[in-house]
């Protein structure tokens, strides 16, 4: 029966189309996708004396590595500041997160006027790459400025 099939391929088909059958590799989209080697710091912190809001110790109980789609390691920050008419307190932060994720968007968003939320997200794709504080203030700074000499120039 083995044969009898093989002969009517070989009928049906030209002579280079038969290598085709045979030296063709089928891959599935999931194997075709490159293994997951990415490693990132995962922990939450509520305080910023916990180990996780500071990374300049000993931290490789803190270092988890990324499965499937979470190909992006990323830090959320939530931090606060109070206003009266005189002055501004420093930033002061109530929550940290590190972690693997499939989507991250970076910037802050900050909400209020005597009390002002900050929650601000990085994101990075290098393995161990989550280390910073979560504050990506300079990104906001570079385009404020950017924007202000726009401004000027019109």
């Amino acid at each position: 029966m083995r044969s009898l099939i093989l002969i009517s391929l070989s009928l049906l088909t030209s002579e280079g189309d038969c290598d085709l059958l045979r030296d063709s590799v089928h891959v599935t989209s999931a194997a075709a996708r490159p293994n997951n080697e990415l490693w990132c710091y995962r922990c939450l912190a509520e305080v910023p004396e916990d180990k996780c809001a500071d990374l300049r110790q000993n931290n490789s109980a803190l270092i988890h590595k990324c499965h499937n789609d979470r190909r992006v390691c990323m830090v959320k920050r939530f931090s606060y500041t109070t206003s009266t008419e005189n002055s501004t307190t420093a930033l002061k932060m109530w929550a940290l997160e590190r972690n693997c994720t499939k989507h991250c968007e970076p910037g802050c968003i900050i909400i209020g006027e005597r009390t002002k939320l900050h929650a601000c997200t990085s994101c990075c794709t290098t393995s161990l790459c989550n280390h910073d504080s979560g504050t990506t203030r300079r990104t906001i700074d570079i385009l404020t400025t950017i924007l202000s000499l726009i401004l000027l120039t019109l």
